[in-house]
């Protein structure tokens, strides 16, 4: 094949007309793609994509998982600070809710930027229903970061005194005031988990839909052309083993299933309240059984936590491995991993945290104008 082939071979197209091209440029003998290697295996696999996985996106990521495991973690032993000690355990509420609010509003306009940006990327290959193949590593990534950067909101709208600076023995509950901001902040989470419904319904349809590879009459590359390319584009890398992939769509499918179970739960038990914001017997049963200030409800929202944290190892780790993969085949075939290049929103996304950090040091050094 000619460079003038290898340029044609670059452009992205549909998966059935690209394989198409691909067989007429090759006469059929698709071990030539080794000619034109940084070419296909980049249209097919992705050479990266810093909006969503370039390394000042990754910190990002890291950041707001963190964030979220220290103010769980910090919660916890706040609501273990004996109330005798009149002086730390003012200090520390103070902290907690000041933060907790703060980042909970960076973290929310970060997620729904990655949510839009995903569902960008996943828009150029078809959502990944009739795409398999195509720019296929780059669509496995948006999938996890849609998750990534959903899942550490969950704690934090399912412990709402968290917010509010309460000791465990109180509630917020009849305060006008936080349970309007209480609300938003559901919303906020609806809004986003709304738009994740987008990657997940791609990963569903990437995974148990029709592929367009095997050897069916209208598949678009048998299987054993497939192989081909993809001896020629992972020639010497170590790929994923099937009972990795296996892991992987596992937990990504059940992080959204459960962040679906738990705010279509929200959205019906607010349905359940009257226009006066008054619940039913049953349901004030069920909300004192489930509130985070008893223990039952703590017990739930630990094992929630411990779900969640799973999940995030998981798919941090399936993030890592994905560009670490992405970017040994661009190496090999003499392609640019791209990821590895700093851009304007991968900046954003580092510095998105900084106002928590902000307002620690501020309520730190002017804690006495609060605690009056």
């Amino acid at each position: 094949m000619n460079a003038q082939d290898c340029i044609a071979l670059s452009t992205r197209t549909k998966f059935t007309t690209y394989m198409d091209s691909l067989r007429n440029v090759t006469g059929g003998d698709f071990s030539l793609v080794k000619d034109c290697r940084a070419q296909v295996c980049g249209a097919l696999w992705g050479t990266g994509n810093p909006d969503i996985s370039g390394i000042g996106m990754v910190i990002g990521y890291l950041l707001e998982s963190v964030i979220c495991a220290v103010l769980v973690a910090c919660s916890l032993w706040v609501d273990k600070t004996p109330t005798k000690h009149r002086t730390a355990a003012p200090v520390a509420r103070l902290l907690l809710s000041n933060t907790a609010r703060t980042f909970y509003d960076n973290a929310f306009f970060f997620t729904f930027a990655i949510q839009v940006a995903s569902i960008v990327t996943l828009t150029r290959v078809d959502f990944g229903i009739n795409a398999d193949g195509m720019g296929g590593i780059t669509m496995q990534i948006a999938w996890l970061v849609s998750s990534l950067t959903l899942l550490p909101l969950l704690p934090l709208i399912l412990r709402p005194r968290m917010f509010f600076g309460r000791r465990s023995s109180d509630t917020w509950s009849g305060d006008s005031a936080a349970e309007a901001r209480q609300g938003q902040r559901f919303l906020f989470l609806v809004i986003c988990w709304a738009m994740g419904f987008c990657p997940f319904f791609s990963r569903m349809g990437g995974t148990f839909g029709q592929s367009r590879i095997g050897n069916e009459s209208d598949a678009a590359v048998s299987t054993v052309e497939w192989n081909t390319i993809g001896s020629s584009c992972f020639d010497g890398i170590k790929t994923l083993h099937p009972d990795e992939e296996k892991l992987i769509t596992v937990f990504g499918i059940i992080s959204y299933l459960l962040l679906s179970i738990v705010v279509i739960s929200k959205i019906i038990l607010s349905a359940a309240e009257d226009e006066n914001n008054r619940q039913p017997a049953w349901l004030r049963e069920y909300s004192r059984a489930f509130d985070d200030s008893s223990k039952f409800g703590t017990r739930v929202w630990l094992v929630i936590c411990a779900m969640i944290s799973a999940a995030l190892i998981v798919q941090f780790w399936a993030l890592f491995r994905f560009r670490r993969l992405q970017s040994s085949m661009s190496e090999a075939a003499g392609g640019n991993f791209s990821d590895a290049e700093w851009t304007f929103g991968q900046i954003v996304a580092v510095v998105v945290f900084i106002p928590v950090l902000s307002e620690i040091v501020f309520l730190w050094k002017r804690r006495s104008l609060y605690l009056v």
